[in-house]
């Protein structure tokens, strides 16, 4: 069978070679990678066409690189070898934004990295019924950086004040970089937070200060998930207590792979602290998780909001250390 493009099982690996190097020459790369991959298939033997292919997209691709992006973010491309920077490169998409459109928000989950090429975005967020303004930021600026490689709600909104032009990458777009290219994740990520404006911002407007304060705590947390109804559902899970507050709970928890915990990001949950020393529950209550911490090896710190806050009487009977507040 051959397909609508003249190459198919039975074509030739120099028919299959000749068709790559076209297609990649008029810049047409996914194309010439299907090829490849063809050609990989039906003569896996074929080392040297296979190698060569490989080299000529790649030739090809640093040829048609925007040279005034790769000015623009200079100190990122300065740390990927050729490869991984035509892997970056082709999977940002541009897109030219009106003002007064919102990038993401507040609150909500944000699933892309933005590389701000021209105009001006504001950073603000709501506080008691008011926009309040954190930055503006414009050429030369990443925005999305603590969400796209967290597992966090967005802490602040932005939102376009002049016609913007930017680049963005998915995190789907990202999926086989493990495999595809080990480290290059790493390398975007370490760069985004060293250059990247959130931290920065949420810091400067101490947005991360909690509204009741926590401490530390030793009790077993089970977490059962809820249903869109609100009805309790046979997935639980559990984990060591970190620490407690009045308006939320924090507890460890075991997972091996990353987009399941991520699946929980926004799920609620009907939550119980237990204790070998109690028969009864220390505490049981329903909540929202709003973040998860990434530790090592497979640990994460959940991060939960109570639906309602604990009556201070009661939280006063909790076996919390009082001594010492948690920092995190």
């Amino acid at each position: 069978m051959t397909t609508k493009n003249g190459w198919g099982p039975d074509s030739s690996g120099d028919d299959l070679a000749q068709k790559i190097r076209s297609l990649a020459a008029t810049g047409a790369f996914a194309e010439a990678d299907a090829v490849r991959e063809q050609l990989l298939r039906s003569h896996p033997g074929a080392i040297n066409l296979i190698v060569s292919t490989g080299e000529y997209i790649e030739e090809e691709k640093t040829k048609r690189l925007d040279s005034e992006h790769l000015i623009l973010w200079q100190d990122l491309y300065d740390e990927l070898s050729e490869e991984e920077t035509n892997v970056l490169f082709y999977h940002l998409k541009q897109e030219q934004i009106p003002p007064g459109k919102v990038i993401f928000f507040q609150g909500k989950p944000n699933n892309r990295l933005f590389f701000v090429e021209g105009g001006e975005v504001t950073l603000f967020y709501r506080s008691a019924a008011k926009n309040v303004v954190l930055a503006t930021v414009g050429k030369g600026a990443i925005i999305g950086e603590d969400t796209f490689f967290g597992i966090s709600f967005c802490t602040f909104s932005a939102a376009t004040r002049s016609e913007v032009f930017l680049r963005h990458l998915g995190r789907g777009d990202i999926a086989d970089w493990p495999d595809s290219q080990p480290g290059l994740f790493d390398k975007l990520r370490d760069w985004s937070h060293r250059v990247g404006t959130a931290e920065e911002a949420v810091k400067q407007k101490n947005l991360e200060r909690r509204t009741h304060p926590r401490f530390p705590m030793t009790a077993v947390a089970t977490a059962v998930i809820l249903d869109r109804d609100g009805a309790a559902t046979a997935s639980y899970f559990k984990g060591a207590v970190v620490d407690l507050s009045r308006s939320g709970i924090c507890f460890s928890m075991k997972c091996s792979k990353k987009e399941t915990a991520r699946a929980l990001l926004g799920r609620h949950i009907q939550i119980s602290l237990t204790r070998e020393d109690r028969q009864e529950p220390l505490l049981q209550a329903r909540g929202v998780i709003v973040k998860l911490s990434f530790l090592l090896h497979n640990d994460y710190h959940v991060h939960v909001k109570l639906a309602t806050a604990i009556d201070q009487e009661v939280f006063k009977t909790l076996p919390c250390d009082w001594s010492k507040t948690a920092e995190r």
